[in-house]
């Protein structure tokens, strides 16, 4: 994600969920690095994938250089990646503006609702495209209302008690499987989508609606007595106004 600071400057981060780092708090505050899996080009300008550790404090400080989310139920971390941008410069490399994060007004003015088509770009069960670390990219559909308070009663706490979370995100149905996580959910440019009762001919722009953090169960019964879990083939994605409130810690 880049994040301006002014017309001649900006900030680059990478974004993902906090149990990615590690589920547990104090665990995800002794970490000491994140192995980056990239693209570079070699010699022969061939498109090859590339290992780099970076680690998790500001060059030459023991600053963190990574934030979390204050809502302990909102599952989003961000990493200060410029010092990674800035000392391997002949990586192949896109982010995404703020200006293509989508708000409650990108909601109304393009009549985003359920049903949407979408695009999420991940690396679930690490699967990877030859030699390099482009992501896979699966399709699906908004399956909740986008800008909404999503109430979910799936988890429990240690006594099994059910934890009710009011979560600003929505579900997607996508065919979902668990190392999805992370995965940014993008509105695919469909030509003819309805909007407002028009339909639209313009391509749409890719905006940003969220970021995967978690798969949904659904039961299956096996016998009369005995059930099992099975994907149901949704996901949870938080808002991507949820990601600008974590990238916004880094600026007080």
């Amino acid at each position: 994600m880049k994040r301006d600071i002014n017309e001649t400057s900006a900030k680059i981060f990478l974004v993902t969920n906090k149990h990615v780092l590690h589920k547990e708090t104090a665990q995800r505050n002794v970490a000491t690095h994140i192995v980056c899996h990239l693209n570079k080009k070699n010699a022969a300008q061939e498109v090859v994938g590339v290992e780099i550790n970076f680690p998790l404090t500001y060059s030459g400080t023991t600053n963190k250089n990574w934030k979390e989310h204050s809502n302990e139920h909102i599952d989003i971390l961000a990493i200060d990646v410029t010092e990674l941008i800035i000392a391997h410069p002949d990586l192949e490399k896109k982010w995404v503006d703020y200006s293509l994060f989508v708000t409650t007004e990108i909601i109304q003015s393009e009549d985003l609702t359920i049903g949407e088509d979408i695009m999420v770009l991940g690396y679930p069960s690490s699967f990877k495209q030859g030699n390099t670390n482009f992501p896979i990219v699966r399709q699906g559909v908004v399956a909740s209302q986008l800008g909404q308070i999503y109430v979910d009663k799936t988890m429990r706490d240690a006594q099994n008690n059910i934890i009710e979370r009011q979560i600003p995100g929505f579900l997607i149905d996508g065919g979902l499987i668990p190392g999805s996580s992370g995965s940014p959910v993008v509105l695919k440019p469909v030509i003819g989508r309805l909007k407002h009762n028009t339909i639209e001919m313009n391509i749409p722009k890719p905006y940003l609606l969220g970021i995967v953090a978690e798969t949904r169960f659904a039961p299956i019964q096996l016998t009369e007595t005995i059930h099992t879990l099975g994907y149901a083939d949704l996901g949870l994605a938080f808002d991507a106004s949820k990601i600008k409130e974590t990238i916004e810690l880094f600026f007080p």
